[in-house]
């Protein structure tokens, strides 16, 4: 059978057409192609001929692709359509679906082949990028209801700690240093400390990375960071030089753990055969300009924190992509290549940077820039004995009994006079009544009815310089952290012991 396309409204069609359109012999050789299948896979026409469907079809795809053909062969049917991948002249690989028509002559033998091919990468692309945003979304409402679920738990667990922690608090005041019950008290109280604690990480992971921003002392972290990190890496050696009295930074104490540990194994992952690690840290004021810091870097007061190995360094090459995603110079299996990346998108977000400087053989320095905290540079320390020790009159603002019991008795305790109100209601009305003898209210947060950050609001209408401390079994976080920029004098989280609180009412109260 002969096949004419050289009519004219043939080839216009052939020509013109989006689609891939090319033709084979019997046996599936290429014999003509238009432009759309020839830019598909890069080849030119005199390439393209005399190569087979399947050469152009991946590897893993051939066997399904002729057992179609097969299926037309034996006459099954007289077409095929199939989606599969296809492999370009440079090797590129791309999705497209086929249609496969046999041509037969007048006996029902194949003469020809007649194939039509639509790349849908971009489509197959859009669908998995749908499919992921839709798992990002169902996982994000996941995780947001987790998060609800375990706030309401740490609250409440942490108000049942509350009365805990005050009990024994209460206890050692009667006690003797030297009494035989201390010990045992003491324990429990750590016990205590340790169980808030628990609800403080179990609210950190269910919050699925949300900010929990506050301020940072740098070293107390990577004290701790590089403690945890060195009992498992005996073989290198961790040398500590840091800045006396740091400014504080505002950041997610979780996240910054992830940066330094980020940091902490790719240096020890540049030192196979053991070396030396040096952790710095130093406050600098960045200049705008400057042409060691990026040019987005945002001038004044950062804290600078050093990694330093002594391991096999970096050439210039490697040092620009090295914040890249998936890059890695591990072996296959040995890294992701995203620990770098990960550290230099969590900088950014806290509006710092991270350089590197290292050379081949000679070990690498990266330093991680971040702004201080606002006023962290002019804080000066208090001076000491500052503060009421006792004697002010306290609305405590507290809807749980027990809790209201034990923190009345701990106020009494301390020489305060104590009002109770177990609802916003009786709180406002306590206060728009005796607010002239009311020196501080310590008024907890989640409440049923009005909540605590109303009746905040409303304690400030009636008097803008009134003191309040905000107590909640929730970490400063989200809401919290919105009332205390609205003017809150301090957050106690509890559960706290005496001496806590004691130390909260000096830090807000003037001298008396």
């Amino acid at each position: 059978m002969a096949l004419d396309l050289k009519a004219d409204r043939f080839r216009a069609i052939f020509d013109i057409s989006p689609l891939g359109i090319a033709v084979a012999d019997r046996h599936g050789g290429l014999l003509e192609a238009n432009p759309a299948f020839l830019a598909m896979f890069g080849y030119s026409l005199q390439e393209a001929q005399g190569r087979n469907f399947l050469d152009l079809t991946h590897p893993e795809d051939r066997d399904t692709i002729a057992g179609l053909v097969q299926d037309v062969r034996n006459g099954k049917t007289d077409s095929y359509q199939a989606e599969k991948r296809c492999v370009c002249k440079d090797g590129r690989e791309f999705w497209a679906v086929v249609r496969c028509t046999a041509l037969r002559d007048g006996r029902g033998d194949i003469t020809h082949w007649l194939g039509i091919m639509e790349d849908i990468s971009a489509r197959r692309d859009a669908e998995r990028e749908r499919q992921r945003l839709a798992a990002q979304v169902q996982q994000a409402q996941k995780m947001e209801a987790i998060g609800t679920l375990a706030g309401g738990i740490a609250h409440d667990f942490n108000n049942l700690l509350m009365g805990i922690q005050g009990n024994i608090s209460l206890l050692l005041l009667d006690k003797a240093p030297d009494h035989r019950d201390v010990t045992y008290l003491k324990n429990v109280e750590k016990s205590v400390m340790r169980a808030s604690e628990l609800t403080r990480q179990i609210l950190g992971f269910a919050r699925g990375g949300k900010y929990e921003v506050k301020a940072t002392d740098i070293n107390a972290l990577l004290e701790k960071t590089a403690e945890m990190f060195g009992r498992t890496r005996r073989e290198i050696t961790i040398r500590k030089e840091l800045q006396k009295a740091p400014w504080k930074i505002e950041a997610d104490q979780s996240q910054l753990q992830q940066i330094l540990l980020n940091l902490l194994v790719n240096a020890w992952q540049a030192m196979p055969g053991g070396g030396e690690l040096v952790l710095q840290t130093a406050n600098v004021v960045i200049e705008a300009g400057h042409p060691d810091t990026p040019a987005d870097a945002v001038p004044g007061p950062h804290v600078r924190i050093d990694v330093t190995d002594t391991g096999v360094g970096m050439d210039t090459h490697t040092q620009a992509r090295i914040f890249e995603p998936f890059f890695t110079t591990r072996e296959k299996g040995q890294g992701t290549g995203l620990g770098l990346s990960s550290a230099f998108g969590i900088v950014k977000n806290h509006n710092g940077f991270i350089t590197v400087r290292s050379e081949k053989g000679r070990g690498s320095t990266f330093s991680v820039f971040f702004p201080a905290a606002s006023g962290a540079v002019a804080q000066k320390p208090k001076p000491a004995g500052a503060g009421r020790g006792g004697g002010s009159t306290i609305l405590l603002v507290e809807d749980e009994e027990m809790v209201a019991n034990i923190g009345r008795q701990m106020l009494e305790r301390l020489g305060h006079r104590v009002i109770v109100a177990q609802t916003g209601d009786e709180a406002l009305a306590l206060y728009e009544k005796r607010r002239a003898e009311i020196d501080l209210v310590i008024l907890d947060m989640i409440m049923p009815g009005i909540g605590g950050g109303a009746v905040f609001d409303r304690i400030r209408v009636i008097d803008p310089q009134a003191a309040v401390l905000l107590s909640s079994g929730y970490s400063l976080n989200g809401q919290a952290l919105e009332i205390m920029k609205r003017g809150c004098r301090g957050f106690i989280q509890k559960p706290f012991s005496i001496e806590q609180l004691k130390q909260k009412i000096c830090e807000i109260l003037p001298v008396g």
